[in-house]
């Protein structure tokens, strides 16, 4: 296991986070009359993982064009222009070169170079963080506070985006599971003190198998796996960034927790001893939407009114590898409108 933790150094606002699901929602129903052999109806798919509805891309449309729309909506939250931007850091778990990439016309999975150029960031450098799927916000977040730390760069945005329906093998039910969409956050150099207050990293590859690529670039999950550690990996990561961060969960006004199983929400919740009326979720309407599934449950309870400026979160993630963490953050200050 390797271990790494964030904390200190210059300071962090996030100014800004926006939101992209794109077409309708796809109900459960979907399910029992497109692929009645599965054997699922609304009830056990809401019983086994807690999502009642999702949405997937219609075709044409690729993560950069959701990414776009959810990064245009983060740079208004933050009162950024693109052309203000230093880096882009995109991630994506569900881009395959073949049959799902990020883009129409072009194979490549990249997602932070194609919307570099889409939003006008004309003078940021763009890189992708791969490997962590669901994780890849939190992962980026971390490096952009790192990035943040040199002086001649004062803004990064973050964009996650997942278009899982081309790689879901529909003989299997966890095909239920998961949901498109995508989100950024808006990362900028500060006066005051809070924004990234700690963050913890953490990965084990001894569950490296639990996810892989079939001969159809088809997603393979082993969720017995996943299920059997994943409430340990957030719980824990939880515990290691409070301690870290000198602070309590009394210290926390919000908790977001992965968005990949109500049970496995669920149960971190009471491992933890979570108050529930503070334990935030968006699976129920948008599935598992691996990396995307923290900043877009951040996001949308930010616009909803829910989350105000200046209150304090703490999210944590897990995904494939296994690669999990867990950080604690403010939503831009206090003093912005």
């Amino acid at each position: 296991m390797t271990t790494s933790e964030s904390s200190g150094g210059r300071p962090v606002e996030l100014a800004g986070v926006g939101h992209d699901f794109p077409g309708a929602p796809i109900t459960n129903e979907y399910f029992e009359s497109e692929h009645p052999g599965l054997g699922i109806d609304d009830a056990w798919i809401r019983e086994h993982t807690g999502v009642g509805a999702r949405h997937w891309p219609p075709p044409g449309e690729h993560h950069a064009d959701m990414a776009e729309r959810a990064a245009a909506m983060a740079l208004k939250d933050a009162g950024v222009d693109a052309a203000d931007v230093d880096v882009v850091i995109g991630t994506t778990a569900t881009a395959r070169p073949r049959t799902n990439p990020t883009t129409s016309g072009n194979r490549y999975m990249d997602l932070a170079l194609p919307l570099q150029k889409r939003i006008g960031a004309d003078h940021a450098f763009a890189f992708d963080i791969t490997g962590v799927a669901c994780a890849g916000f939190l992962h980026g977040s971390v490096v952009a506070q790192g990035l943040l730390a040199n002086p001649a760069v004062r803004t990064v945005l973050v964009v996650a985006a997942e278009n899982p329906r081309p790689i879901l093998n529909f003989e299997f039910r966890n095909a239920a599971l998961f949901g498109g969409g995508a989100a950024a956050g808006v990362w900028r150099a500060s006066d005051a003190p809070g924004g990234l207050e700690g963050a913890v990293l953490r990965s084990d590859a001894e569950f490296y198998d639990a996810f892989d690529i079939d001969d159809q670039d088809k997603m393979i999950m082993k969720g017995k796996v996943v299920n059997g550690v994943a409430s340990r990996f957030l719980s824990e990561a939880a515990r290691d960034v409070l301690a870290r961060s000198a602070l309590t969960l009394d210290d926390i006004d919000w908790f977001i927790p992965h968005q990949g199983n109500i049970n496995i929400i669920d149960e971190v919740g009471e491992i933890l001893g979570l108050p529930p009326e503070r334990v935030l979720v968006n699976i129920d309407r948008r599935g598992n939407t691996s990396s995307v599934s923290v900043p877009s449950c951040l996001s949308e309870h930010v616009h909803d009114g829910t989350i105000r400026r200046g209150q304090r979160v703490l999210a944590m993630s897990v995904g494939r590898g296994f690669s999990w963490g867990a950080m604690v953050f403010r939503y831009g200050e206090p003093s912005r409108a």
